[in-house]
This record gives C-alpha cells, structure tokens and sequence, in this order.
C-alpha cells in the first residue's frame, strides 16, 4: 500500500482518514511531545518527536528515501484570524521544511493543509509563494478551502488545502464533493468547489443532507458523569463567571458594541460588572449604538463621542459625575475629548453560547476556558470529549490517561489545533482515487 510520510502531524487528525483506508503509515514527526504520545496511543506507533530544522530530521527523511504521500498540517499561528498576524512569524517559513522534504522524498503527491487566513492576509502572498515555490521542483499544486461542515463534520471549520502532484502526471486530482449543507455564516465569504468529479462548481442542494449539529454530536453527554473517556472540564473560574452564565442564552454572548437579541451588555450583569444608574445606562447605550457612525470618525473599531453628541442623541443632560463614576467603573475611558466603550467591556463577543441546532463555531484550542464558548445548555464550557466529538474524533481516541488537568489542558490543544477525521477521510479517498488512476496510466 501506499507509504505516507506525515509533517508537523500533531496528534494524527489528518492522518486517520488515510489510516482508515489502508494507507501505510511509515513516520509521523512532531516537534511537541505530548502530540507524539498521543498519535503513539491512537494512530500508529511510527511516530517520532522531531524539530523539522534539525539534523536528526533531515538524517530521517535521508533514511526513509522514498515515498507516495507526504502530509503536512505546518504550524498556523502567524496566519491565523484568532490570533496576530505575524509577517515576521519564523513559523510562516516552517513550509520550507515540507518543500524540502518533499524535494528529498520525491513523493506522488503532497497535502498541506493552513488557516484559511493564509489566503487573506498580507494580501495573498503566501499562497502564491507556495504554490511557485513547488512549482519550481516540479509540483502542480492545487488550492481550495474546505470548510469541515459540508463533509459531515458537525462544525464549520474553514482551512486552506494545498494539493501538489508531479508535473509529470496527466491525472487530475478532484476535490471531495460535499455531502451536506454548509449555511454561510455573517462575515463569510462564499466557498466555490473546484474540480469536482462531475464538472460541477456546485453540488446539487437537492442532494445535500442537512448540516450535522452539536445536538447530534453532544447531546448524550450533558451530564458530567463519566461516561465517556475525557468528558471532563477544568472547572477553574473567577467566581463573577457564574452571574454571567446565568444571563447568557443560546444564541447570545457578552458583547457591547452591537445591539441586538444575541448581545447581553455588561452593564445588564451589575454583580460582575458593578451597578450603573438608569441615566448611566443611557450614556453607555448612546455610546455602543453610535460609536461607530462615520460622522464620529474613521476608526473602523469606534470612534469616541463627545459629551455634547451624547447627549443630544441620548436627550439628556449629562452630569459630570454620571461619566465619572463610568470611569471609576471602568465602564468608560476618556480619549480624544471625547468617551468610548473601555477594553473588555466592549469586546466583539464573548461567553459565547451556540445553538443546540446548529454547527458548532470552529473548534479552537481555548475551548477549556468559558470566556470564550459556554456549553449550549449547561454552566459550563464544552468538556475535551464534547470538543472531539465535534472535531469528529470517535471515542475510542483517548488523550488522556489520568484526566488530570494538565493532561486534559493539553488534550483541548491537541484537538484544536487538528484536522477532523471526517474531513481527512473524504481527502484520503480523493487522493486513493489520484493514485490508483495515475497507478493505472503509469502501467
């Protein structure tokens, strides 16, 4: 069977699909070591703890000499819309090392897989870099970006799909063709399939099946009872957490600056926040609904009003101990003459609790910590086995032994920062199909 080499592999997300369908699996490397132990326990014991830029790697990939397939899932965090955009990040280069690799093994193909901010940010340079820099040692490569919803994931994860195969082949690599519907959410752009199997740009909707939800995921596993591995949470918080939950529904989260049925403001929650007057509110509401307008300025995160805006858009004189009691609460902050939403207090949206009836929001490494994504239903964040589910592991994959904390820390990284399985065998079976044609040509 086909040997597959696998780079910055993590704890083997990408690499199940293709174990599943009887690719052989020869060496996983990982500079991280608790991604290695992990992919030891549940993936395939050719695994190994390895810096890529080091010389015990490269005298690896010397010995292997050749193979099919390389995988490589490199390192995200200077692209990725979660964090900073780094153009200086040395993790943006770590590419270098899969392109040598895949200089050395002379592999059929490659698959890497990135945030899809790759595409967006510094304005596209790197995907293009990328895919010239394969060129030029005989790649084709193909770009798509996947999000993990249309395969059957219950989860809408957008990630860029790089697919190279050698120049010298006259096969043509199809995309794996959705199988369910993949609702666009606010902000996001619509995803064209290329390349699929029948000519088609689209999939017929008549023949999709409906979007997978965290309910059909997750809903056996409300109590925290033990009955699956890994369903358990880090139960640490600040003791205000607790007032918060109480006042955050499905649907809604913490947030400000925008006014509508899924914001909860924090001058709602005076037990977390401190107390505010009616006439306070006012000010704050003013502040939150207008800050924005153009007329106020061009910052495209808000602007400062003046005492004189807000109180004719609020009809109300304003006293100067209302503002300075905002201040001392840290409600309001003083900038330019004028008055603005203060730090948190105005944030884009947190304590963030999802519809049971939808797909989750993208599975992210800080899924641990309720400040960022509440279970639907109970006080809690989403423990790690409820995090796997919806990042489609099974629960025969364990990532931990103990369930002590630290084991159970490193398991949210571990599956935030891996491919679903579903989505990796969709991608295995296209790449099967590549290879057993091209198989067929070269015969």
């Amino acid at each position: 069977m086909y040997k597959v080499v696998s780079l910055f592999s993590g704890c083997g997300g990408l690499d199940i699909g293709f174990k599943n369908l009887g690719f052989n699996l020869v060496y996983a490397a990982d500079n991280d070591k608790e991604s290695i132990n992990i992919y030891k326990k549940n993936v395939d014991e050719n695994a190994f703890v390895r810096d890529v830029t080091s010389e015990e790697f490269h005298s690896d990939i010397s010995a292997i000499g050749k193979c099919d397939l390389i995988l490589g899932g490199f390192p995200c965090q200077g692209f990725s819309k979660a964090g900073p955009k780094k153009h200086g990040d040395h993790r943006n280069t770590l590419y270098y090392e899969m392109k040598s690799a895949v200089e050395a093994l002379s592999p059929e193909m490659f698959i890497a897989e990135n945030v899809d901010g790759l595409k967006q940010n510094f304005g596209g340079k790197y995907v293009k870099s990328i895919v010239d820099d394969f060129s030029r040692i005989g790649y084709h490569v193909e770009v798509s970006i996947l999000d993990a919803v249309a395969y059957g994931v219950p989860q809408h994860r957008r990630r860029i799909f790089f697919v190279g195969t050698k120049n010298t082949s006259s096969q043509i690599f199809y995309w794996p063709t959705p199988t369910h519907d993949s609702p666009i959410r606010n902000g996001e752009f619509s995803i064209k399939v290329v390349g699929s199997l029948f000519g088609e740009d689209h999939p017929n909707p008549a023949t999709l099946q409906k979007a997978k939800t965290i309910r059909d995921s997750i809903s056996d596993l409300v109590e925290l009872n033990g009955q699956a591995s890994d369903h358990k949470i880090i139960d640490s918080w600040p003791e205000k957490y607790n007032y918060i939950f109480e006042k955050i529904s499905q649907g809604q989260k913490l947030c400000n600056v925008r006014h509508s049925e899924a914001s909860v403001y924090t001058w709602e929650i005076p037990e977390a926040f401190g107390c505010v007057t009616s006439n306070q509110v006012k000010i704050l509401e003013t502040i939150s609904r207008n800050r924005r307008h153009k007329k106020f300025g061009s910052i495209p995160n808000g602007n400062p009003l003046p005492l004189s805006a807000i109180e004719e858009l609020s009809g109300f004189s304003v006293t100067s101990g209302e503002i300075e009691g905002l201040l001392n609460a840290g409600y309001l902050k003083e900038k330019d003459g004028g008055y603005d939403l203060k730090g948190a207090m105005f944030c884009s949206g947190l304590f963030k609790r999802p519809l049971w009836d939808k797909p989750s929001p993208t599975i992210l490494t800080n899924f641990h910590n309720p400040r960022y994504f509440l279970h639907p239903e109970e006080n809690r964040p989403f423990t790690l086995r409820e995090c796997a589910r919806l990042q489609g592991f099974d629960d025969s994959f364990n990532f931990s032994l103990n369930e002590t904390k630290k084991e159970l820390l490193a398991g949210y990284r571990l599956v935030g920062n891996s491919v679903p399985p579903i989505l990796s065998e969709k991608i295995a079976k296209a790449t099967l199909d590549y290879l057993r044609k091209d198989k067929v040509r070269a015969a």
